[in-house]
């Protein structure tokens, strides 16, 4: 006999709380970024600690920046002498849409101390001119 009646809100809330400490380990595998922009450029500063810059690819074009990756182990382990395991381990990636169109060709990128920094020049804005138009 129970004491408590079998509630189903329970048990949709122990799912619920699952599924945020999934979505959370996925958000590992994806570098943490910065974009901001001056009068000039657009900069991004990624969170890539622990990969070699070999082991990097950044991929740019006019409105977008590409980030990928594999971050690898230094050593094996045997599954039997793991006791907590957080870091991330493989490639990784992720697309960056930017607030303004940039010149793809002059971008520079560093990497140092774990923080990919990339550098994006703006294009120049055309000026748009209004002009009347007649009436057939």
């Amino acid at each position: 006999m129970n004491l408590f009646p079998w509630n189903p809100l329970r048990d949709i809330d122990s799912i619920g709380r699952e599924m945020n400490n999934f979505l959370e380990n996925l958000k590992i595998a994806s570098p943490r970024i910065d974009v901001y922009q001056t009068e000039t450029e657009v900069i991004i500063n990624a969170e890539i600690p622990g990969v070699s810059k070999e082991d990097l690819n950044v991929y740019v074009d006019e409105d977008t920046v590409r980030l990928s990756g594999e971050t690898k182990r230094d050593e094996e382990y045997k599954d039997e002498n793991i006791y907590r395991t957080e870091r991330f381990y493989g490639n990784f990636s992720r697309t960056i849409s930017l607030p303004v169109e940039v010149k793809s060709e002059q971008a520079k990128a560093e990497y140092k101390n774990g923080i990919l920094s990339i550098r994006l020049p703006k294009v120049e804005p055309t000026k748009i001119k209004g002009r009347q138009i007649n009436i057939d």
